[in-house]
């Protein structure tokens, strides 16, 4: 390699060491689609959890084997020792033999194992999806309440402006003597209460990027900037149907279903494995000069052992599987009316505000400004006014949030996308 190549590439690294900040500090821009997106690609719990299917499709395998038992050999040398051996032959007779056996299950467990290891396969499709499913929430919640945080950033950064340009303006009719110099220095307060009060909804913020980071499984240095509205979308479906929807497709409530279904088909298979297996095969021994050759069968006589501990365990879990749906039912009856009725309340909060509020608020701040400056109202007036509007505006900002959110469980535990 030449010496110009050599400082060509030096000189190239060097480059690209000085570009890659700024590299890495490009903005990601999400929406709440393209978040979900991400968390189901890169979210490791998910993908931890969807390594289960390897499992259940490891025991459809064995279940599927044409014989649950390898074959047994078995081989045997043993040397005969003669105290009167005839004339001519060896006092010492070598003889051995060897057998080869297979088990053989008659009571049709095969069956039975098989359907047991199909539901339970179905069974964690259905667990893998309910935590898609609650993926999904958790990473819109977090969402949500980051859109309710920029939000009341921007809002803050308005009162900031609106509380510097009080200050300036303050200063400017005490520069003519129409005001005390005690009003600058409570507009100067409230000016820098403003401030802090966006530090902390800042700070507020980060921890909300925080946990959508590890939702996401993005490094803590990549910049997050998140896009999309807090709006209003009214749901259609009645509470029966919402109730419907959630029997019909919550995936938690069809694993435990199919959970039952597992639980059956390993009773029966218990059942079935009481009628004892057989076991079948040939032989071949030589004893001195002679070749035998049979065949053997091995059958186990259940006197002590006829499963009764294993059928008693397979009829409590038949029987805890049994409950466990009930009261999944049950539960997510509760939990669907619960969400409604929150979702309701929701309602009702945001419709006490109109469409177009946050115009309208920022127009009376605006013109609470213009009075002040213009010296028809005096500075306590004025912040009386503002905090007024700013707390009426956090309110509205805080009721639509709610409304989403309320909005994303309702739907969530309806097993509505």
């Amino acid at each position: 390699m030449s010496l110009w190549v050599k400082a060509f590439l030096a000189l190239d690294g060097v480059f690209l060491l000085m570009l890659a900040p700024s590299f890495g500090a490009e903005r990601m821009r999400l929406t709440l689609e393209q978040a979900l997106q991400i968390a189901l690609e890169h979210n490791l719990e998910f993908k931890a959890k969807k390594e289960e299917l390897g499992i259940a499709d490891g025991r459809i395998l064995k279940a599927n084997l044409f014989l649950q038992h390898n074959p047994e050999f078995d081989g045997d040398v043993a040397n005969r020792r003669l105290n009167k051996p005839e004339e001519g032959s060896n006092k010492n007779l070598p003889q051995g033999g060897v057998s080869l056996m297979q088990e053989f299950e008659i009571g049709g467990q095969s069956r039975y194992r098989r359907q047991s290891a199909q539901e339970n396969l179905a069974k964690v499709k259905f667990e893998v999806g309910d935590f898609e499913r609650a993926l999904r929430f958790r990473v819109t919640e977090v969402f949500l309440r980051l859109l309710n945080a920029e939000s009341k950033i921007k809002q803050a950064e308005r009162i900031v402006e609106l509380r510097n340009r009080l200050y300036e303006a303050s200063k400017t009719r005490l520069s003519v003597g129409d005001i005390p110099e005690a009003q600058v220095i409570l507009s100067e307060f409230e000016l820098n209460r403003a401030r802090s009060e966006l530090i902390g909804l800042q700070r507020e913020r980060e921890g909300l990027l925080a946990r959508l980071k590890t939702e996401l499984a993005l490094e803590d240095d990549i910049p997050i900037e998140i896009q999309g509205e807090l709006n209003r979308m009214p749901p259609s479906l009645s509470l029966q149907e919402l109730l419907k929807s959630a029997i019909e497709r919550r995936p938690d409530l069809a694993a435990s279903e199919r959970e039952k279904r597992v639980t059956e088909a390993e009773e029966l298979l218990v059942r079935a494995e009481r009628i004892p297996n057989i076991k079948v095969g040939a032989f071949y021994e030589k004893d001195d000069k002679d070749n035998i050759v049979g065949g053997k069968i091995s059958i186990p006589l259940p006197f002590f052992d006829r499963k009764q501990g294993e059928l008693r365990e397979a009829l409590a879990r038949k029987s805890i599987a049994n409950l466990n749906y009930l009261n999944r039912r049950q539960a997510l009856e509760r939990e669907i009316r619960a969400a409604y009725n929150k979702f309701r309340l929701a309602e009702r909060d945001i419709s006490l505000y109109p469409e177009d509020s946050l115009k309208r608020f920022d127009e009376n701040l605006d013109l609470n400004q213009r009075a002040y400056q213009e010296g028809q109202i005096d500075l306590s007036d004025a912040i009386v006014f503002q905090n007024q509007v700013i707390e009426a505006r956090q309110k509205f900002i805080d009721a639509l949030t709610n409304y989403n959110l309320a909005l994303a469980e309702l739907k969530f535990q309806a097993g509505i996308e």
